[in-house]
């Protein structure tokens, strides 16, 4: 290849020759003196005579990058003469005006397909073919056909070429990610050597293709897994093995052709290997994989990876390919806490990687730097040098906690266990539901029980009781226990009269939740998980199998629900039998009583003297929530009215809490 100020020398003599041809009085243009309006033919032959504008250093690293792209690419020396003709009015503007005098036109400035016809001594064919969408010019995106501002169809001699502006700045040494990708794909790093370690992910990585093997032509490897991230952990554990760089891009935020060629030529130009996350041939609708997927991969010749959910086989989208698949089965706590071991150094307590581990699915290294960075950072900002563990679960229950869109509502947790006042045995069971959460990893894997058949890893609990007894504020305590986000689900954004959308909203709330770690609420679970009844039409038909549908997805739901009901009576007997744990909350006896009111007036609300909790307690027989809001009004009335909380103001509370509940009181 010719490089140095020699590289358009060939581009020069062929437009000496076009222009004295453009003159030639046989020509099929008319001879007319206007034709050329925006230039002369002195300034023409001035711009022929005058040499390229480019300095020696832009053409130094022209002559080093172009070989290097045409290596890269593949192109052949057609495509190269092309691409030096569309190249040419990127580095030096003089070709602009002779583009445009030559096409008769100075609003045409780059080249058309018939002026490169009309340059190149070739075969009329092949250069349209090499011009063509299935020109290795196009299809690997090089060059575009750019669109004529003219609303009249347009032939394809007439179409304008232009070099892809990534590709200029490749080529004049500026190498960062095209800034067009940085919304939806981006280079990471292969996985540090502590974190590539594991033995689970070793066994997984092995049946990935070898450093030989990931070179024109690369397989296509699709890994099947429920959790996307960890097929990602793997990928970057097989680069740092065998040297490679990786690209990233998510379908599920652009699936244009235009997009996709923009991120296989990026993964050209940086030498990395592709990684497609979101590839799915089972659509809403059950389409296939997109055609513009299939298309660009099809020409795309370096390995890729797909990272999906869903089951199928990438063998009959890419007939041509080598494709093979590689199932992910969800990463354990042990292999987790492996990964935060890799993270976490002498500032941190000895048991941070497993407890981590134990709690979170989080397993990218973005999200684990993230996790010990805050939590660092928590830590000087208090004036201590090592880090607490309640500070690592927080920013890590951050990062876990799901997008549940309007499905659920996020509720903070204001309670701790000295709030709760409720028998000792119904403490034990909320202890009891923790433990069995906290204690997972090591039940499930360390000690065996998910080998002997145990499917579940979830925990579902029932919590029985009048309203008001505390069945909400347990569940905000079991949230704060085990440092995770508690939500609501909402059941007038969930159940719906139309079939099968009920069902489809319960699948997004569960998937988001497994995603994250999450604690569930179901409030006033009779709603969803009533009891099945005699099918007498089709209404009956449908709620049956609502029913039978949230009887299996608690089967495989691996976080923390919990459903409150009044009465058990009312939920289906299949679904009792699924629970955990069931705690009842009795209606509060009187010492009860006198303890929730003691917690509800705070130490720092003056106290009139002929307040006596006692005295409430025995004769107003009101559960815990009644209380709390009684006591919450009669503050209110004590401060509007500038005095302490007094009896008076109690009993004036206590009334208004009465005839809401519809009752009278003497």
């Amino acid at each position: 290849m010719i490089v140095g100020p020699a590289l358009f020398e060939g581009l020069e003599t062929r437009l000496h020759g076009a222009v004295q041809q453009f003159r030639s009085p046989t020509t099929e243009f008319p001879a007319d003196r206007m034709r050329a309006l925006y230039i002369s033919d002195a300034e023409v032959d001035g711009l022929l005579r005058a040499p390229p504008s480019m300095d020696g250093g832009r053409l130094s690293q022209l002559g080093t990058q172009l070989p290097r792209l045409m290596e890269i690419f593949g192109l052949d020396a057609l495509d190269e003469e092309i691409f030096l003709i569309c190249l040419a009015p990127e580095l030096d503007l003089r070709y602009e005006r002779l583009y445009g005098y030559l096409q008769d036109d100075m609003t045409r400035r780059r080249p058309s397909v018939d002026l490169v016809l009309r340059l190149l001594d070739r075969d009329c064919a092949d250069v349209r073919r090499a011009l063509g969408p299935a020109g290795r010019l196009a299809s690997l995106g090089l060059i575009a056909h750019m669109e004529d501002d003219n609303t009249r169809p347009n032939s394809f001699l007439t179409t304008l070429l232009r070099v892809d502006p990534r590709i200029s700045e490749y080529l004049l040494g500026l190498d960062g990610l095209d800034r067009r990708l940085e919304d939806w794909a981006s280079l990471v790093e292969p996985a540090s050597a502590e974190s590539a370690g594991q033995p689970e992910s070793k066994r997984l990585v092995a049946q990935f293709p070898s450093a030989g093997d990931w070179s024109t032509p690369g397989p296509i490897v699709y890994l099947r897994g429920a959790d996307p991230a960890w097929g990602l952990v793997l990928v970057r554990q097989w680069a740092n093995a065998v040297g490679a760089r990786v690209l990233v891009a998510d379908l599920r935020e652009t699936t244009n052709s235009e997009s996709l060629v923009a991120v296989t030529r990026e993964a050209l130009l940086q030498d990395a290997v592709l990684v497609l996350r979101g590839v799915s041939p089972t659509g809403e609708h059950g389409d296939a994989v997109p055609a513009a997927v299939q298309r660009v991969l099809e020409a795309f010749p370096r390995l890729t990876f797909l990272i999906g959910a869903s089951r199928w086989e990438p063998a009959r989208y890419w007939s041509d390919r080598p494709t093979f698949t590689v199932e992910l089965s969800t990463p354990s706590a042990t292999t987790r806490s492996q990964l935060w071991s890799a993270h976490l150094d002498h500032r941190f307590p000895p048991t941070a990687a497993h407890e981590l581990g134990s709690r979170y699915r989080l397993i990218d290294d973005a999200d684990l730097r993230a996790v010990v960075k805050g939590a660092a950072a928590r830590a000087a900002i208090n004036g201590c040098e090592r880090v607490v563990l309640g500070d690592l679960l927080e920013v890590a229950r951050t990062l876990a906690s799901p997008e549940l869109g309007g499905l659920a509502q996020h509720l903070e947790p204001r309670y701790a266990w000295p709030d709760l006042v409720l028998p000792a045995d119904g403490i034990g069971r909320l202890r009891e539901l923790c433990a069995r959460f906290r204690h997972r990893a090591t039940v499930y894997e360390t000690w065996g029980y998910a080998d002997s058949g145990a499917r579940r890893r979830g925990v579902t609990a029932l919590f029985v009781g009048l309203p008001g007894t505390g069945k909400t504020m347990a569940a905000e305590i079991v949230a704060a226990d085990l440092v995770y986000d508690l939500y609501r689900v909402d059941l007038s954004a969930i159940v719906s009269k139309y079939i099968g959308e009920t069902e489809k909203n319960l699948e997004a709330i569960f998937r988001a939740a497994e995603q994250g770690e999450v604690v569930l609420l179901f409030d006033e679970a009779d709603a969803l998980f009533g009891k099945r009844s005699e099918v007498r039409d089709a209404h009956d038909r449908y709620a049956n199998i609502e029913v039978a549908y949230l009887l299996q997805r608690l089967e495989t739901y691996s976080g923390v629900a919990i459903l409150t009901s009044n009465l058990s009576g009312n939920l289906d007997e299949a679904f009792l039998r699924r629970l955990d744990v069931v705690v009842e909350f009795p209606f509060p006896q009187e010492a009860e009583r006198w303890e929730i009111w003691k917690r509800s007036l705070p130490d720092a609300a003056p106290r009139a003297d002929d307040v006596d909790l006692a005295e409430l307690a025995r004769i107003f027989k009101l559960t815990g929530g009644h209380i709390r809001n009684s006591a919450l009004a009669a503050a209110f009335l004590a401060a509007d009215e500038g005095e302490p909380i007094s009896r008076r103001h109690l009993l004036h509370a206590i009334r208004r809490e009465y005839e809401k509940m519809g009752k009278l009181v003497n």
